[in-house]
């Protein structure tokens, strides 16, 4: 008997050694040579800066990489192969779009293409001969009937009227306003910029944002809303019958503080907004290391990061984006060459997403999270990496004010969710084991701003990793020679050890999420 027992536990520790030195060799594997080879590629010129669109089309070239890279590595693919193809649409304003100011005899007073769609949902919007309805500055009262009708509206406020004229546009006070009129059943608003305004900087302020090209999932719901326009003074002055009437209209509004709207008995409003659509082919890439538990291997642990940037600017110069987000994609390359390697494999399967067009709206991660390789109930953890690579220097006190101003070599900021508590704990440990230092105090509205907002609004636990905005963040000095490879590795080892962990535990409790 005492033979069987010593037997046994030589048995065990030889198991134990065994797994322990076959661990190590994997995370072996993460090393700063792959790290600076892969990230040299992506990062280089000739990707473009991967953005759609440009003349080189560096996103697919990055896509093309990294999947090479999974197929080299034996990692299996996903939906059946390594791309998932996202359905992007885009759409711009068509440039034959026009107001027109419609009189008494049905004879058309005025017509202007110069104007902007400031409601965003890009959809081809006609009104044809609609009650207008003038509101002042948009502080009317409940007895003037508008719905059905077409409010038009001045930019600004009334108190102090002309003398305190903006000729910036303040998005919050004109959203508030725009909210306030919404409620009460427009057919639309047309918001016009102020008559002081003689070189209309708030209209081309904001014309440089609200008539871009947009981008949409095709196979999402249409918002429907009420449409928001904004135009220049002189049609307001068409309206009010001639050069000069808006004016006289908000001056008189501003001294007499009459909160009723009234409606126009000569004039009407048609629109003809159109939109210019088109489909773009966009793609995630998506492998996985099979679980070695029977049962298990039907959860996974999901590692993804976005490998889009933001491509070219108007001078030709590059915006590279090593760190943002090529340091996040690099990373879970060599995390998956450690998983690969490693024998036996974790209980659960380890997924590896490279999401697409996170710079344009996330719509990569969430295309995934509505089409997942694994069901999201049965995804455990999620981690996001988004900008690992950089180490403070001191003109990244730009970022003073933020609270992600980019960290030390041991900072890494970590911002967890509460689908399961116990992972911020876990995290901690392992940080501490490896000498990191996490920074867990990101305010709750950082769970919106990268991809990991589409796990953790599906009640995924989500971790999310950054090293923090520095001053090359979104610019074209975003490049390799900037980031500290010696971090970056550190990162990727701690996702191998907290994916290794998390992979191999029997039991997780994950809260049910509240609907």
């Amino acid at each position: 008997m005492l033979l069987q027992k010593t037997a046994f536990t030589g048995l065990f520790w030889t198991l134990f050694f065994l797994n322990v030195f076959a661990q190590n060799s994997a995370v072996d594997k993460i090393d700063k040579a792959g790290l600076h080879e892969h990230l040299s590629y992506l990062a280089s010129d000739k990707l473009e800066g991967r953005c759609l669109g440009t003349k080189a089309n560096g996103l697919e070239m990055a896509a093309d990489y990294i999947t090479e890279q999974a197929e080299k590595l034996g990692l299996q693919p996903g939906f059946p192969a390594y791309s998932q193809k996202v359905p992007l649409l885009s759409s711009r304003p068509d440039p034959e779009s026009f107001i027109a100011v419609i009189g008494r005899n049905g004879k058309t007073v005025f017509r202007t293409s110069d104007f902007i769609r400031l409601d965003g949902r890009m959809e081809e919007e006609v009104l044809s001969d609609a009650t207008i309805v003038m509101a002042g500055f948009g502080d009317i009262d409940d007895e003037t009937d508008v719905s059905g009708k077409v409010v038009v509206v001045a930019q600004g406020k009334a108190d102090g009227f002309p003398e305190s004229a903006k000729f910036s546009w303040n998005n919050r006070d004109e959203r508030r306003k725009i909210r306030s009129l919404a409620e009460k059943k427009p057919a639309a608003i047309v918001v016009v910029t102020c008559p002081h305004d003689r070189h209309n900087h708030a209209f081309n302020e904001i014309k440089v944002w609200n008539n871009r090209e947009r981008y949409s999932l095709s196979d999402s719901q249409t918002n429907k809303g009420i449409p928001v326009l904004v135009a220049l003074p002189r049609l307001a002055d068409k309206i009010l019958g001639g050069k000069g009437q808006f004016e006289k209209y908000l001056v008189s509004v501003a001294a007499s503080g009459v909160k009723q709207g009234f409606e126009m008995d000569d004039k009407q409003l048609s629109v003809n907004s159109k939109v210019i659509k088109n489909e773009i082919k966009a793609r995630n890439i998506v492998a996985y290391v099979e679980g070695s538990d029977p049962v298990l291997k039907d959860e996974c642990v999901v590692f993804m990061a976005h490998y889009d940037h933001v491509g070219v600017d108007q001078n030709g110069d590059v915006y590279n984006g090593a760190d943002d987000n090529g340091s996040g994609t690099v990373a879970i390359m060599e995390v998956a060459e450690a998983f690969a390697s490693l024998d036996p494999k974790p209980k659960r399967s380890i997924v590896f997403l490279w999401v697409t067009s996170e710079e344009l709206g996330m719509f990569g991660s969430n295309y995934y999270a509505q089409h997942p390789l694994f069901p999201l109930e049965k995804t455990v953890t999620c981690f996001n990496l988004d900008m690992v690579g950089r180490v403070f220097e001191p003109r990244d006190t730009i970022w003073n004010k933020s609270p992600k101003k980019v960290k030390d070599f041991d900072g890494l900021y970590t911002l967890s969710n509460n689908a399961w508590p116990e992972l911020a704990e876990i995290n901690r440990q392992k940080c501490e084991e490896l000498k990191l230092i996490p920074d867990t105090t990101l305010p709750a509205y950082f769970l919106r701003a990268s991809d990991h907002y589409s796990f953790h609004k599906n009640g995924v636990p989500v971790l999310n990793y950054a090293t923090g905005y520095h001053a090359d963040y979104h610019q074209v000095g975003d490049d390799v020679d900037k980031i500290n490879f010696d971090k970056l590795k550190r990162v990727a080892e701690l996702c191998f050890w907290m994916g290794l962990d998390i992979a191999n535990r029997q039991e997780i409790h994950i809260k049910i999420k509240e609907e």
